[in-house]
């Protein structure tokens, strides 16, 4: 949605808000609760790139509708922790909020991880879709001092696929300028997740 298409009431919240985040996540409701897969990732290394295996656990809870002026989104607030098989020390660890606008049928993907960086990644994305892609170009991205001078992300992009009998998927692609490379290079993780925990309903519903 570009600026021109805003409401000129910037205040005014909708009337309408339904207290049941899980019915109202459209494309996202089948990512909710907690999910464990073992994936593989390609990252640059000093010589080229090396790829390892990785044991990731996600956890995907509803949050209580946010009213942003006259927006309204129903979201996820997710942790992922990743270890390599049989270690213990974390290896990656990941927050942030999957959000679903059904009025411009938007969803968001807001990531952080703890070693200085944040992204924004969208896409429009039908409700019942079981396939979509979201990108987040260098603008939507935040990187801490070493990380834009020695491996600057130009690009990221997930493609997630709802994938039968209840599990689901996803593709990553990490687009890095990485110091003293003539090429962009791109760190890749790819893993499919099934369910463990089912979720727990979104605070206002809970304590009704």
């Amino acid at each position: 949605m570009g600026a021109g298409e805003f409401p000129e009431d910037i205040y005014t919240e909708p009337e309408e808000v339904d207290p049941h985040t899980l019915r109202n996540l459209g494309p996202l409701r089948p990512l909710a609760g907690v999910w464990e897969g073992t994936g593989k990732d390609v990252h640059p290394f000093v010589d080229g790139a090396e790829e390892d295996a990785y044991v990731e656990r996600i956890e995907l809870e509803p949050i209580d509708a946010q009213p942003n002026g006259p927006q309204l989104l129903y979201g996820l607030r997710y942790h992922l922790r990743i270890v390599k098989p049989g270690e213990i020390e974390t290896f990656h660890d990941q927050v942030g909020y999957w959000l679903w606008e059904p009025a411009t049928k938007m969803v968001t993907m807001m990531l952080a991880i703890p070693r200085a960086q944040v992204a924004l990644a969208t896409g429009l994305v039908e409700p019942d879709a079981r396939e979509f892609e979201l990108v987040a170009p260098e603008r939507s991205i935040v990187s801490g001092p070493f990380l834009q001078h020695a491996f600057r992300t130009v690009e990221f992009r997930i493609r997630v696929t709802i994938d039968p009998g209840g599990t689901w998927s996803y593709e990553e692609d990490t687009v890095m300028q990485v110091l003293g490379r003539p090429e962009p290079f791109h760190h890749r993780d790819r893993n499919t997740l099934t369910k463990v925990a089912e979720p727990v309903p979104n605070p206002l519903v809970r304590h009704a």
